[in-house]
């Protein structure tokens, strides 16, 4: 249950398990894999409360950003196969991460506390962070509401995501990483809202030391329990971590298409406590990129178009092309996502022209330009 749950859902089929799902679209694609219940947007997210009860006998997981509201989460009376509202609290706090990670000396940006330094940039970033809704420069002379927003010093370089699966008593793999795209204009998006991912990334050994060791510090200080990523920034061969997601998170499923490997048996071994070997499948040759696509104006989806080949191929299908289908006659306000594309290739430059020319096709058939 989240804000959407296609991606986790395809995960869990491809992992063997039967989904049943509450989102805030209840998706095409979606509707013909599996139950799913709309939860008008007004009454999110509270009324995935409400939505549970429906649901058959099972433990249940979230998806973004549910982990957010960890007082709701609490009222869920079911097995949860995810990190705790006690666990959420925690590594969710900027300033405890900050304090975690500086004190075992790995990178970190600085957070201002006082009045900021104006030597550097930094960012005004929502405590109740989502996909970067909300995140701006911070204005010199300008003061914020420090009870739901926080300042983070403005790390420039690639925004990545690091994505890991933690398991009480055994070392945290590094499952992979994946680059993001962040704010991009031919995608529609806002600035510094996410909008895609490339992967997987191949690291030098020294990179991949640091993150393995930033996802075993980050599990053992907030007890963390299965997947989980770490949104960092590249700058000089340095990851500096800006952001933890304790979940299933968007960049998981270009990780999947490339590798094969369906994550969510990983995550249910840690809720389990079945045996499993979980390793890295990083260093695949095949590239695998995502790309969400916001309206630029207001629109009707219509009943037929490229996506249609998605709607008959199984959700759990890694070669389909698109997901996220909206049901004809939807209506998509400007800045709202419309669907997302999937593109493959033998590279990242091949993989992300190839990604251009899908969300092409897209436009043409939705804005005729």
């Amino acid at each position: 249950m989240g804000a959407s749950t296609r991606a986790a859902a395809a995960s869990a089929l491809r992992a063997g398990f039967t989904p049943w799902c509450a989102d805030l679209f209840a998706d095409a694609d979606l509707r013909q894999a599996c139950p799913v219940h709309r939860v008008p947007p007004g009454d999110y997210p509270r009324g995935l409360r409400s939505a549970v009860e429906a649901a058959p006998a099972g433990p249940w997981l979230y998806t973004g950003a549910l982990e957010n509201y960890p007082d709701i989460i609490a009222t869920i009376d079911r097995a949860l196969w995810g990190n705790s509202p006690q666990v959420l609290r925690r590594v969710r706090s900027p300033r405890l991460v900050h304090e975690c990670l500086t004190r075992q000396g790995l990178p970190c940006p600085g957070l201002a506390s006082g009045d900021p330094d104006p030597r550097r940039r930094w960012l005004v970033k929502p405590i109740r962070s989502a996909g970067g809704h909300g995140i701006r420069f911070w204005k010199p002379g300008e003061s914020i509401d420090r009870r739901r927003f926080y300042l983070q010093e403005w790390i420039e370089g690639q925004s990545c995501a690091a994505i890991f699966a933690a398991q009480p008593g055994r070392a945290t793999p590094l499952l992979g990483v994946a680059t993001q795209l962040v704010g991009e204009t031919w995608l529609g998006a806002a600035p510094f809202h996410y909008c895609g991912s490339l992967g997987p990334v191949a690291l030098p050994n020294e990179v991949r030391a640091v993150l393995t060791r930033i996802g075993g510090v980050l599990a053992g200080a907030f007890g963390l329990r299965g997947l989980f990523g770490v949104d960092c920034v590249w700058r000089d061969g340095v990851p500096w971590p800006i952001e933890i997601n304790p979940r299933y998170t968007a960049s998981i499923e270009v990780l999947e298409r490339a590798t094969g490997h369906a994550f969510l048996a990983a995550h249910a071994t840690a809720f389990t406590g079945a045996a499993s070997d979980v390793s890295s499948p990083v260093g695949m040759a095949r590239c695998v990129a995502k790309g969400i696509l916001f309206a630029q104006t207001a629109l009707t989806f219509p009943e037929r178009g490229p996506w249609d080949v998605a709607l008959r191929t199984p959700l759990a299908d890694p070669a389909t092309p698109f997901a996220d289908i909206p049901a004809p006659g939807t209506c998509i306000e400007a800045g709202q996502p419309i669907c997302t594309a999937f593109a493959g290739g033998d590279g990242a430059e091949a993989c992300l022209s190839a990604l251009r020319d899908s969300v092409r096709t897209l436009e043409l058939t939705l804005y005729g330009v």
